[in-house]
């Protein structure tokens, strides 16, 4: 085995390097957003009043 190392410049080196954003879909942003509702809820709701009795 040989080790050979390309002295390529960074321009030819990044050609294939390219990176496409993707658009994510507004029904996993409605998903994220019913996540987060419900988790913020469930906090207020649940969580706080459990850590009184508890603490």
């Amino acid at each position: 085995m040989t080790n050979q190392h390309d002295d390529a410049a960074p321009q030819s080196e990044g050609r294939y390097h390219t990176y496409v954003t993707h658009h994510i879909p507004w029904y996993v942003r409605a998903l994220w957003i019913c996540f987060w509702v419900g988790a913020i809820w469930y906090v207020v709701k649940f969580a706080i009043p459990m850590a009184r009795n508890y603490f």
